[in-house]
């Protein structure tokens, strides 16, 4: 991790948080682009535009937003430190004129983070009148959707904030990245209002989850930690930054951890239907089907428009043996984004498991005709219904496909296909390579595997331990 000294303060640089002491400065993020500008140069005049270009790379703004990120770093570092750090050269740009130093190698530090006291700290100053207002309004806020320490954003930044969360749940790459730049915009109306944060770290960790953008994975996870946790410090009962916690551990494969995160959210926020999603599929994980599909709809008749959650249910209810279902949710998927035809794998999944092999192979057919890249997965696919139909000639050709393109197809269906062949032996040393692999629970689940299962070969490595 590299950091910059300066002063008093430490900027961690993947996690874009300033650190003051050791505490957390609660500062936008463009802000901090903007004071990790200047002190990667320290003493070098940048120019304003180099500067919006840089901490604006949507465009769309004008250079007041410039100087007022100045003016807020300016006051900061006036009040914290007694500098005044940042120089203003006339028509040219600003400089950072203190000494800085770049620590490289430093280990990840954990802010210290200042909560407020809890509420029931306060009951020895409350008479009896006072204690049933008290408990009052403890009820009415465990009943509130989003229950966070400020009751409401203000007019623009709750504008700002369903317009991110709108293109946060497109979850294509514009999409998430729209959604970065709004959020932010939330935390520089609303600094005090958990949720501009709290949103800013779900939709960091999206970015490492869909492995959009040109940073490593763990630069986003990171970035969406170090949001999350400045959350809770500004309100410890934050459900989506709970949730966002659960998400990133869920793709670190911390399965006991997300689960924990994604049920204090759930705890918290009833209503929250991210959280849901995240915990279905974290159940997934650990091969509670049923109560996996549950979650999954709950999650999709809170956010119905959420084409995540609606793709998730749909796999759900296919390795939950729920095929109508499966098919009904996949299609709904394509109705809210035509773009995710990944779909139709699960829907001529379903068609096959309940017998209707023409539909499944028009629906695999479909898939592989859609992309080129498509095409050896569809062929996987297509040589298992075949062999179901007894057209081994053609199940055989294409395997054949499929396996000269192994690294574009998934293990698990190479493995479904190849035993459908009979070729059982190449089935299960495709499977003896995923043991231990979240995909061992789709195998556990999934109807095309009920044959090798009872395979005298397949239960001497069936039962692999799961995931942490």
């Amino acid at each position: 991790m590299s950091v910059y000294e300066f002063g008093p303060f430490q900027l961690d640089v993947e996690r874009l948080l300033l650190l003051h002491e050791g505490a957390p400065v609660a500062l936008g993020p463009k802000v901090v682009e903007t004071l990790l500008a200047l002190v990667e140069h320290p003493g070098d005049v940048l120019a304003k535009g180099a500067l919006l270009d840089r901490i604006w790379p949507e465009g769309f703004v004008e250079e007041a937003n410039l100087a007022q990120n100045i003016y807020v770093l300016r006051k900061m570092l006036r009040a914290t430190w007694g500098r005044d750090a940042i120089e203003t050269v006339p028509r040219r740009g600003y400089r950072f004129v203190e000494e800085v130093r770049k620590l490289e190698d430093v280990p990840l530090a954990q802010p210290r983070v200042i909560r407020k006291p809890a509420r029931y700290g306060l009951r020895v100053l409350a008479v009896a009148a006072s204690l049933a207002l008290v408990v009052l309004g403890l009820a009415l806020t465990a009943a509130a959707a989003h229950r966070t320490s400020v009751p409401h954003l203000s007019a623009n930044g709750s504008r700002l904030y369903q317009i991110g969360r709108y293109y946060w749940n497109l979850r294509t790459r514009s999409g998430v990245e729209k959604s970065l730049a709004y959020f932010a915009q939330v935390i520089d109306t609303d600094p005090r209002d958990a949720r501009g944060y709290a949103a800013l770290s779900e939709a960091n960790a999206i970015m490492g989850d869909y492995r959009y953008g040109t940073l490593p994975q763990t630069v986003y996870f990171a970035r969406a930690r170090s949001y999350a946790e400045k959350a809770l410090a500004i309100d410890p009962n934050c459900a989506e930054a709970h949730a966002s916690l659960g998400l990133i551990a869920l793709d670190m494969h911390r399965q006991g951890d997300a689960i924990d995160e994604l049920e204090r959210s759930i705890q918290l926020d009833p209503s929250y239907g991210p959280a849901h999603e995240w915990y279905g599929v974290a159940l997934l994980y650990r091969g509670r089907m049923h109560e996996a599909f549950h979650q999954l709809q709950t999650a999709a008749n809170l956010d119905p428009l959420s084409v995540s959650t609606t793709d998730w249910l749909g796999s759900a209810a296919y390795l939950d043996h729920r095929f109508n279902e499966a098919i009904a949710y996949s299609r709904q998927t394509l109705d809210l984004d035509p773009h995710r035809t990944d779909v139709l794998t699960t829907i001529g999944e379903a068609y096959e498991a309940e017998g209707n092999y023409a539909r499944a192979i028009d629906a695999f057919k479909r898939y592989g005709t859609i992309e080129a890249g498509n095409r050896p997965e569809a062929a996987a696919l297509l040589a298992h219904v075949f062999a179901l139909q007894h057209h081994m000639r053609a199940a055989r050709a294409q395997l054949a496909f499929a396996s000269a393109h192994e690294k574009s197809v998934d293990p698990t269906d190479l493995a479904a296909a190849a035993a459908a062949v009979g070729d059982r032996s190449i089935a299960l040393q495709l499977l003896r390579g995923l043991k231990g692999h979240l995909a061992w629970l789709a195998i556990e689940n999934d109807p095309r595997f009920a044959a090798l299962r009872a395979d005298a070969a397949f239960s001497h490595f069936s039962s692999p331990q799961q995931p942490a």
